[in-house]
């Protein structure tokens, strides 16, 4: 082994742990990148010079780049994702849903509903009271509004959600159409032996989101492609992608493939939080305002009309509300025009108050299953409430599992700066060691010379 071979081991040994030290300043300037997976380099000697019966070494050389990361870590990641953001999306929404009944307060439809009986019951002390009269129809008329604008507002979130939908759908054609290019850029740098670690980083940021919108399952082929399904419906890989649209059938939200040939189940991420709400809880919560606001129309009529009015002659059979549909409670257009209308006379006399008490009378009395009109109302709201509690304990529970796995992410794949710090000084002397190692080669090199 000659004197040139030391230079060639020094050689060696200088561009290796240069490159070495490459890849740690670029660790440690990704310190921050929450997307960033840590580079580990690996070493590994040059092939050795076979001479007679003797190996002698030839230096050492990078083999590879890899990139610290943990599938099942992700995959994980991925699942409590959808979990977590469908939770998450599900609070939010009913929390604003909650806040359109303003209870308790003065303008909560409870109080109406208390303050429309009760008006009754003033009325009944003077039936023929014209400020009493119309405080019954000032009460019926807040009553109305109050209802009307809940089933407005039920109408107009399902709006919203529709188009928060459509908005989700969006950015998953987005993130799939993204995702296909990485897999192709990826796969040729696979093919032909490059590192493709910074595009996996991007990929794997890119399959977090795509999880936080809808459950996903990955899989990773030999050539490092992602094989991405939505829902049991195949979405990406390195040759295709699928387009998906928003549908509406039998008033739920789904995800179809653009041709409409397959349904995605969606079980996760907000997308599963969006159509819940839409085709489950909206419905269900609208349905029970209604048969709230029924029963009072009904057992209000039922009795309204069997009184007579204070009119000349009296009437009889009116009723005071004339219609129930699509949350409009619609007062008899007779009585909002003369209050004299109004039936609280069971006999007809001017100072008969029987139908006046049975009408407040209807604030106690059970017409729903066991309950009164207020109790099914408080059993109402306090539903809702319950239903906002467990998203917000399942988002709770679901982040902090998130949170955990993340530890366990940054643990295995993020950077320790004191670590790669380390790592510098370890390359940079064993740099100055090849470089001592030439000078000490061309000392020999020196000696040589000068005997000859």
């Amino acid at each position: 082994m000659g004197i040139s071979n030391l230079f060639n081991i020094s050689r060696s040994g200088l561009f290796t742990y240069q490159r070495a030290l490459s890849v740690v300043s670029n660790n440690i300037a990704n310190a921050n990148n929450p997307n960033y997976s840590r580079q580990l380099v690996v070493l590994g000697t040059e092939f050795p010079d076979y001479r007679a019966n003797f190996s002698f070494g030839t230096g050492v050389r990078l083999e590879q780049v890899v990139r610290a990361s943990n599938q099942v870590i992700e995959r994980q990641l991925r699942n409590t994702n959808a979990s977590f953001y469908s939770a998450q999306k599900q609070a939010t929404v009913l929390s604003q849903i909650e806040s359109m009944f303003s209870e308790p307060s003065d303008n909560g439809l409870s109080n109406l509903i208390n303050k429309f009986f009760d008006s009754w019951n003033d009325l009944s002390v003077d039936p023929t009271s014209s400020p009493l009269r119309s405080n019954v129809i000032q009460a019926a008329q807040q009553l109305s509004q109050k209802i009307q604008n809940l089933h407005d507002n039920f109408n107009q979130q399902k709006s919203d959600l529709r188009a928060d939908a459509k908005d989700t759908v969006k950015q998953i054609n987005a993130i799939t159409k993204e995702l296909h290019t990485l897999n192709e850029q990826i796969y040729e740098a696979s093919v032909v032996g490059k590192s493709a670690n910074d595009l996996l980083d991007k990929r794997d940021a890119l399959l977090g989101d795509l999880s936080k919108l809808v459950n996903i399952n990955v899989t990773i082929d030999k050539n490092n492609v992602a094989n991405v399904s939505i829902g049991g419906v195949f979405a990406v890989d390195g040759l295709h992608q699928v387009n998906f649209k928003l549908a509406e059938e039998n008033g739920k939200l789904k995800i179809q493939t653009e041709d409409g040939g397959a349904n995605v189940n969606v079980t996760g991420g907000e997308f599963f939080g969006i159509a819940d709400t839409f085709g489950n809880k909206i419905p269900s919560y609208s349905e029970r305002l209604d048969e709230i606001a029924t029963k009072i129309f009904e057992s209000v009529n039922n009795i309204h009309k069997k009184g007579y009015t204070n009119t000349n002659p009296p009437q009889t059979g009116i009723d005071f509300f004339s219609e129930y549909n699509n949350g409009q409670l619609i007062i008899n257009q007779d009585i909002l025009n003369d209050h004299n209308n109004l039936a609280v006379s069971k006999d007809g006399s001017n100072g008969n108050n029987e139908i006046a008490l049975e009408l407040a009378g209807l604030k106690n009395e059970k017409l729903i299953g066991d309950l009164t009109i207020s109790e099914t109302y408080s059993n109402y709201v306090s539903d809702l409430a319950n239903d906002i509690q467990v998203s917000n304990q399942n988002a709770d529970t679901y982040g902090l599992v998130l949170s955990q796995i993340h530890q366990q992410k940054m643990q295995y794949s993020g950077v320790s700066t004191d670590e790669e710090m380390m790592n510098v000084l370890k390359y940079q002397k064993s740099y100055d060691a090849a470089a001592k190692l030439i000078k000490v080669a061309d000392s020999m090199l020196d000696t040589l010379l000068n005997v000859v």
